[in-house]
């Protein structure tokens, strides 16, 4: 389920992966931890363009891609791309940096002055999986509200905040120099001239997840200190680190230095709790001798500190970063190596002594001369994973690799393979296999045994063996597929464009009967049809008149009027309780209810619903939809009143009345959806004047459009049920309603959408029903 999140100006669905979201005027950050280790970040916001100034280029896209070079260090550029958001184009890039991380930047311009930016991050290892993410976070991105006004109130709260510490009688500024640490003969943390009581031993361990060093200083300062502890923590306070890229035989070694908290080289990072938020730590943070040592400032507030570091430290779970890391170390407890752009002639005697290795990942950035993996590798008995991504000059892989019987995970990106030899593909413990990004022309019809999870999107495959219909985990997008095996629809997850899925696989929808197609469109009803003509007339639209025209639906509107006393049974009513059936206890086993309809009230506006009886929708909960919808034919009296059920609901029941109004499709994405429409996702002004001219929009509402940011409910349909787009329809739309107190998402909605030839035959079993937040 998706993590609507929203400031002022936009807003934004978060995968569920990222559950550490933060809000602050007109910026959204996000992370993924595991855990407590950081795996990934997103931070999106309101940015003026003004900001790429200080960046070369002739315009905001060059100026904005130079900047991408230098917001996160020294990165070397991977990809340019596009991607649709809010309706208009965003330029994405994407870019590598030498500690191993995968950088994702991303703006949509909305005007002259102002645009809308993300930043992403993660392992490089890792970008198969976060990419993806990020695309979809940004594109569910939506701009509302007044910027100039929002970007006025931040400035004005971060003046205040900045105000609200300044001294009254403000001294001469303070010249910030950070003194070289030097081992001491005790223990101290001194802020200004306040001195913090360090309790017990600092916490120092080597993460097994991502490899790095983690140290965890905790104090209690001497008394509250306005402007620097805050008012919640009882005066404990702490900061923790992660390091990379310090290991010196045995002894934790570095120096760097922090401004504002960020560290230029991504090999370290800092937390801290108890302290004001506004405080930002800048200075140099040492590592040396068994100590770590600060000296620094928080804001204007001068920071020594000097603490022992536990001494036994488990390297065996240590990420090792470089050669000159290596080096200094016994191989045995050599279990992690990371290389980033490594020169390759020194690859063989590297490896060659690590023969405890377990994960191997070489990644460039840089043009390479990386043509075949070192024979040391034949040695790593141990290895577990390997990873070779940008490896642009790598033809093949070797037959020898078939013989590294350990190995779980094989990633290859960005090389010039064409094929894997089978003897590869009988590794007995291979679970997890990338190969995106290649030149493959054909998959071994063997596959190993363990394999759950096969990624081979970006490639040249024409087909796939049937083998992989046993997997979990499928990803082929982007390929030229020709022909698939029957069954590949049944995988758990199956990454493969709407499209060819319906071309490709067997995607008939089982038990589907004939309808009358006709009924569901507005074309077909005269009253709905001249509406239309005129309304297009009004509006400038004439050339795209037979286009929408013929996308137009004949729908039922639903708005919601009066609360509900439930003195009249099988009734419209959305939200409350519902009048229930005889034998429908779906209350008592846990299920939501959204709505009950009475066919008969509507049969006049639309004649593709039953003529008579009631139809309840009932949900299990926003997490997990799990969708249930009841018809009932019968005798209104025989119904339970809502009046006579012991329960309470969370949301207020409210009566409905209906409405015929033609549903004109969203143009947001039209170019992809709808063809024969696509220029009118550019015509903000006039398609807005026409839906509305046409009526405005319904609290909820049956065999209408709903708007999405990628696809459609009938797709959505598609994938989870088959069929083709065209059979199915919005049986209800339910939209958030301050009036029932309905909010789906962040002032979403929910569909409930069902295949037409189910709705001929009055048989609701099978419907299906998705959320889209706002």
């Amino acid at each position: 389920m998706m993590n609507p999140t929203s400031t002022e100006t936009f807003s934004v669905s978060l995968p569920p992966t990222y559950e550490y979201i933060r809000t602050a005027w007109e910026s959204i950050t996000a992370e993924h931890r595991k855990d407590g280790d950081y795996l990934s970040f997103i931070t999106l916001g309101l940015s003026e363009l003004s900001f790429y100034n200080k960046y070369n280029g002739d315009d905001h896209l060059s100026r904005f891609r130079a900047s991408c070079l230098e917001q996160r260090g020294v990165v070397e550029v991977m990809t340019d791309k596009t991607l649709p958001v809010a309706g208009l184009t965003a330029n994405i890039r994407t870019a590598h940096a030498e500690d191993g991380y995968f950088y994702y930047f991303g703006l949509v311009q909305i005007n002259d002055v102002y645009g809308y930016t993300i930043i992403g991050d993660c392992d490089t290892v890792s970008k198969d999986f976060y990419e993806p993410l990020f695309d979809e976070t940004f594109q569910s991105l939506q701009y509302f509200g007044n910027p100039v006004e929002a970007m006025a109130k931040q400035q004005a709260g971060i003046d205040e905040m900045m105000n609200k510490y300044k001294p009254a009688e403000p001294e001469a500024p303070v010249v910030k120099i950070y003194e070289p640490f030097v081992v001491p003969d005790h223990e101290y943390w001194k802020i200004g001239e306040h001195q913090f009581s360090l309790t017990g031993e600092s916490q120092c361990s080597i993460s097994d997840g991502d490899g790095a060093l983690y140290i965890k200083i905790e104090a209690q300062a001497p008394q509250h200190i306005a402007g620097l502890t805050d008012d919640y923590s009882n005066e404990k306070v702490y900061l923790q680190f992660y390091f990379k890229g310090i290991y010196n035989a045995g002894v934790p070694t570095g120096k760097f230095l922090f401004e504002e908290e960020r560290e230029a080289s991504y090999l370290a990072y800092l937390w801290k709790g108890g302290f004001d938020f506004i405080q930002k730590l800048s200075g140099e943070v040492t590592l040396q001798d068994g100590w770590l040592g600060i000296q620094a400032y928080f804001n204007e507030h001068p920071l020594k500190l000097a603490v022992k570091i536990t001494p036994d430290l488990n390297w065996t779970n240590y990420r090792f970063l470089s050669a000159q890391e290596v080096s200094t170390a016994p191989p045995e407890i050599v279990h992690q190596l990371w290389l980033t752009d490594p020169y390759t002639s020194i690859l063989q005697e590297t490896i060659y002594p690590l023969t405890q290795l377990q994960s191997l990942s070489i990644d460039f950035r840089n043009k390479n001369d990386f043509k075949e993996i070192p024979t040391a590798v034949k040695r790593l008995k141990a290895l577990k994973n390997l990873s070779l991504t940008g490896v642009t000059a790598l033809e093949s892989l070797p037959l020898w690799l078939g013989d590294l019987k350990a190995l779980d995970t094989i990633r290859v990106s960005n090389s010039q393979i064409a094929g894997i030899h089978p003897y590869i593909f009988q590794l007995p413990e291979l679970t997890k296999l990338y190969l995106s990004h290649n030149q493959l022309e054909s998959i071994h019809p063997t596959l190993p045994e363990k394999l759950e999870t096969l990624v081979v999107s970006y490639n040249q495959l024409t087909s796939v063996p049937a083998s992989v219909t046993r997997l979990t985990y499928l990803n082929i997008e982007h390929n030229p597929l020709e022909k698939l095996p029957a069954g590949l629809e049944n995988i758990p997850t199956l990454n493969l464009e709407l499209e060819k899925k319906i071309k490709l696989l067997d995607y008939t929808y089982k038990g589907a009967g004939p309808y009358d197609d006709s009924r569901f469109f507005a074309k077909n009803d005269p009253a709905l049809l001249q509406l239309l003509e005129t309304k297009i007339n009004l509006t400038g639209l004439d050339e795209f008149k037979e286009g929408l025209i013929g996308r137009s639906r004949k729908a039922v509107a639903l708005d919601t009027t009066e609360e509900d006393t439930y003195d009249q049974k099988g009734n419209h009513r959305f939200g409350g309780l519902p009048d229930l059936p005889p034998g429908v206890d779906l209350l008592a086993a846990g299920m939501q209810f959204i709505a009950q309809i009475n066919c008969a009230d509507i049969a006049a506006l639309q004649d593709y619903l039953p003529r008579t009886g009631v139809l309840f929708f009932f949900i299990k909960d926003q997490e997990e939809l799990d969708p249930q919808v009841v018809y009932y034919d019968g005798d209104l009296d025989e119904l339970q009143s809502a009046k006579e059920l012991d329960m309470e609901s969370e949301f207020t029941p409210f009566r409905a009345i209906a409405s015929s109004y033609a549903s004109i499709p969203s143009l947001y994405n039209a170019s992809t959806l709808y063809p024969e429409l696509a220029e009118l996702s550019e015509m903000y002004d006039e398609t807005e004047e026409l839906e509305a001219a046409l009526r405005e929009k319904p609290a909820h509402s049956m065999n209408s459009y709903v708007f999405k940011q990628h696809d459609t409910p009938e797709m959505e349909a598609v994938d989870a049920k088959r069929g083709k787009p065209e059979d199915w329809m919005v049986l209800l739309r339910v939209s958030s309603d301050r009036k029932t107190g309905f909010c789906f998402g962040d002032a979403g909605e929910i569909y409930f959408v069902i295949h037409k030839s189910d709705l001929e035959k009055k048989d609701f079993s099978n419907v299906y029903c998705g959320l889209e937040s706002s």
